[in-house]
């Protein structure tokens, strides 16, 4: 069997993705109902923790012997990750699922948060489609056990919406975001509320984005080209604390919006994500980055906490890839443009010769993970949606101002 790193082109649908014990006794057997398994994505732990992902080719009967699982993850030193001590003082957490009329889908997401222990405080769930929706009749019957489920609709498209009105909401300490195509850890609770507890400046705290499946090169395409995930190693931001020269306004560096935790008041008193970014607006996206930026520049800390996982549902889609990469380079530069208005102008254009450094340069976080199958042509389109993101950014801010001032209406709770 080969082994590889995931970044060099060995991950190969359909792929097997797995949690490993590192220093497992036991053989790995991957069976599988049609075609056995091309390859597999191994994420490897210990003590709980997520330390490191590998690829391999898998043979056709299925099995991975524990010897060459410890194999690929050799290199890892013997001691774990640095953990974050228990709290007997962890914040309570209220968690926000926001949805566009999917009923199985958040149900199993809701299911998933609720599975956590400790568990959340309550779970809310945000319907962004409203108009002839059964979310909230669906959560009301199989959530009827659990008073904590509830739901909000929220007509105004757009994912920020969505997401304040949830924010609007909540009655935790702090507050959970994620979306209705992930299934989150057994610990993804506990490991977010440990962040909090780790400072008293902590404001935010971000985790890990997995796959969930692999089942198809279009979901294999955008792990490997658009994947979620932060790296495996704990970090604490700060503004005093530059970690790299375009420190604050590094794309992709803190987290992503469907794995984001905020304390409450802080993110009421910044006044929640901006709703002229984000999916479902012209923009496209970068709210969650714009926060991330407004949480630093008001002298609170960010902890990226990689033990805090959730699985993520890759749509099987091939035009999917190319329409996340345009929007990711929309959504960068509208929350560029955005900051820029607000009196970051001189400070980000500082940054525009190391950003060009950043964006040529193979060995940096945004290239490494290319290697030779990546397209040449994918660049040209986040390029071409950069360019285009300052007027999509004017436009979606007129479009928003003309939505009014609706308010979000809360469903009756599930009982």
């Amino acid at each position: 069997m080969a082994t590889d790193a995931p970044t060099q082109g060995v991950l190969r649908a359909p792929a097997a993705v797995r949690l490993v014990d590192i220093d497992t006794e036991e053989d790995l057997l991957l069976p599988r109902a049609d075609a056995p398994y091309a390859s597999a994505y191994l994420v490897g732990t210990r003590g709980g923790r997520p330390l490191a992902a590998r690829t391999l080719e898998v043979n056709a009967g299925g099995l991975i012997s524990a010897a060459a699982v410890r194999g690929l993850f050799a290199d890892l030193p013997r001691e774990a990750s640095a953990t974050v001590a228990p709290s007997d003082a962890l914040p309570t957490l209220s968690v926000v699922v926001t949805t566009c009329g999917k009923d199985d889908s958040v149900s199993q997401a809701v299911a998933s948060v609720l599975a956590c222990d400790p568990g959340p405080l309550e779970v809310i769930v945000v319907e962004n489609r409203p108009e002839n929706s059964t979310v909230a009749a669906t959560l009301a019957e199989r959530f009827a056990w659990d008073r904590r489920v509830s739901c909000v609709s929220e007509s105004r498209a757009g994912l920020s919406y969505a997401r304040n009105a949830g924010l609007a909401a909540a009655v935790g300490e702090a507050v959970a975001f994620t979306d209705d195509d992930v299934i989150v850890d057994g610990k993804w609770v506990e490991w977010l509320a440990r962040g909090f507890a780790s400072g008293p400046d902590v404001a935010c705290v971000t985790g890990l984005i997995l796959p969930a499946d692999l089942e198809t090169t279009s979901q294999v395409q955008i792990e490997q080209f658009a994947g979620f995930g932060k790296g495996w190693q704990r970090r604490v931001f700060s503004i005093d604390n530059p970690t790299s020269a375009l420190f604050p306004y590094a794309a992709g560096e803190f987290g992503s919006g469907a794995c984001t935790a905020l304390r409450r008041e802080v993110a009421n008193e910044l006044g929640g994500f901006a709703t002229e970014l984000g999916a479902g607006t012209r923009a496209r996206g970068g709210e969650d980055l714009d926060l991330y930026v407004r949480v630093l520049v008001a002298g609170h800390q960010l902890v990226y906490e990689p033990a805090a996982v959730i699985w993520h549902h890759h749509p099987d889609v091939a035009q999917h890839l190319r329409q996340e990469l345009f929007s990711y380079g929309v959504g960068l530069s509208a929350m560029m443009t955005k900051q820029m208005m607000e009196g970051h102008a001189r400070a980000i254009l500082q940054r525009v010769p190391a950003g060009l450094r950043f964006v040529r340069d193979p060995d940096s976080r945004k290239n490494v993970r290319k290697g030779p199958a990546y397209p040449r042509y994918f660049d040209w389109i986040e390029r071409a949606g950069f360019a285009a993101g300052p007027l999509a950014y004017l436009a979606s801010r007129r479009q928003q101002r003309r939505l009014g001032a609706t308010a979000a209406r809360p469903a009756r709770r599930s009982a």
